[in-house]
């Protein structure tokens, strides 16, 4: 029980460390995930999950909410477009 409250610790410590990285260390982690986590991921990466027809309701019943709110109110979403994105750099 005592492993559990310790890899539980670890991984909020972890997670921590993520945060505090600077925008593009992040990223190049996200590309790096599959490399550290070969067991985690599919050999072909983020293609495979990103690919994946795995229907997940959950998550499409989200995204339709989220759909419907925007076409109430789409004043209430910002709009992201290469332009607004390099403001941001």
């Amino acid at each position: 029980m005592i492993t559990h409250f310790y890899g539980m610790k670890l991984l909020l410590e972890i997670e921590e460390a993520i945060v505090r990285l600077p925008s593009d260390a992040r990223r190049q982690l996200v590309k790096d995930l599959p490399a550290l986590c070969p067991d985690a991921f599919p050999a072909d990466g983020w293609d495979a999950i990103l690919h994946d027809d795995t229907p997940r309701p959950a998550f499409a019943s989200l995204l339709d909410k989220l759909d419907a709110e925007h076409q109430q109110m789409p004043d209430h979403y910002l709009a992201l477009n290469e332009d607004s994105l390099r403001d941001k750099k």
